[in-house]
């Protein structure tokens, strides 16, 4: 902390090698204030921007020198979560991503080295996920049952509701809107989200306030029962057992994985997925990582089941399975086939 100065301008900028710029998540702002910040920089300096939604490519145009730019996206809490996403923009030079990566590192962080796309990787796997559990909430399931199988069940450290009250609900809805504008033909929103968006005072942890109540610290107190009431739901029936809870969730990102993967080539291999997955989401160690768990139930068992809920819970947008996963079954391969 010795080491840590403030200052209203850019004095002493010319001598910085790294500059991370984290304001507002606004695309033009951004832009604006990285191009200020160049201006007051050595040409060959490197600017990251830390960003958990916004177009990497995008925001490097307002860089004079786009080669010396690229992401980090840490992950909530951060503080406990050792993952951050070091984004290559499409002119971002292998010198650029190798220094921000010897430079999370440095920070005892875990770096991923992933490609500019809506999400990036873990956003872009944990939205079906986290969607998927508006879904069981509107159909008639219980926040705790759900959060509860997913974590006594399955083994993840918090539940999908919890997880959206660490993020922010605002966070949530304005990440998922940025999916579905990337893909329209198979992203659906929950009017769920939109009516949490709404009320300013429940946000979440932050507002001390989500689908659960939090103290001063930020510790999760209990359910707030009268969640139900105000999103227009009568009481929760629990049609669903934990299984298809589960599935339908952990499922719903498998999918999404195949895609990223194999068509927009998010990151080269599942061992990064599976190392990003569990180091910034939690995902239960013992199970492998996310590519390893889908390779131990096999393409044609997730693809078979999501088929089920795709059909049967009118759901055949967002959970048909994905012509990179049937071609999986189709060639009878898993992930981690050569």
């Amino acid at each position: 902390m010795s080491l840590v100065s403030t200052t209203l301008d850019f004095s002493g900028f010319k001598n910085i090698d790294v500059t991370i710029e984290a304001i507002v998540e606004d695309m033009g702002i951004k832009q604006k204030v990285i191009g200020q910040t160049a201006q007051n920089m050595r040409s060959n300096a490197i600017i990251v921007t830390n960003t958990s939604s916004l177009s990497v490519n995008e925001i490097a145009k307002g860089h004079p020198h786009p080669e010396y730019f690229a992401g980090m996206h840490f992950f909530s809490p951060v503080h406990k979560m050792p993952l951050v996403e070091v984004i290559r923009g499409e002119k971002s030079s292998d010198e650029t991503i190798a220094t921000v990566f010897e430079l999370a590192k440095k920070m005892g962080k875990m770096p991923v080295v992933v490609k500019d796309g809506a999400g990036f990787l873990v956003n872009r796997l944990l939205l079906p996920y986290m969607a998927e559990a508006s879904f069981l909430l509107s159909e008639g399931m219980d926040i705790k049952t759900v959060d509860r199988a997913f974590v006594q069940d399955f083994g993840m450290p918090m539940g999908p509701f919890e997880l959206m009250d660490s993020v922010g609900l605002d966070v949530c809805v304005k990440v998922l809107k940025i999916f579905k504008e990337a893909f329209p033909d198979r992203v659906e929103t929950s009017p769920i989200f939109e009516k949490m968006a709404l009320n300013k005072n429940r946000l979440g942890q932050k507002t001390n306030l989500g689908f659960y109540k939090y103290n001063a610290e930020g510790r999760k107190q209990e359910l707030d029962e009268t969640i139900y009431a105000e999103l227009g739901l009568s009481t929760p029936k629990n049609p669903f057992d934990a299984k298809e809870c589960i599935e339908r969730g952990i499922f719903a990102m498998a999918n999404e994985c195949t895609r990223a993967l194999d068509e927009a080539k998010i990151v080269d291999t599942p061992h990064e997925v599976d190392l990003a997955m569990i180091m910034g989401t939690g995902f239960p160690p013992f199970r492998g990582g996310l590519c390893k768990y889908a390779d131990s139930l096999g393409a044609k068992y997730i693809a078979e089941r999501l088929d089920f809920y795709a059909k049967n819970r009118s759901a055949q947008k967002r959970l048909s399975p994905s012509p990179q996963l049937l071609a999986r079954v189709q060639g009878q391969k898993t992930f981690y086939t050569k």
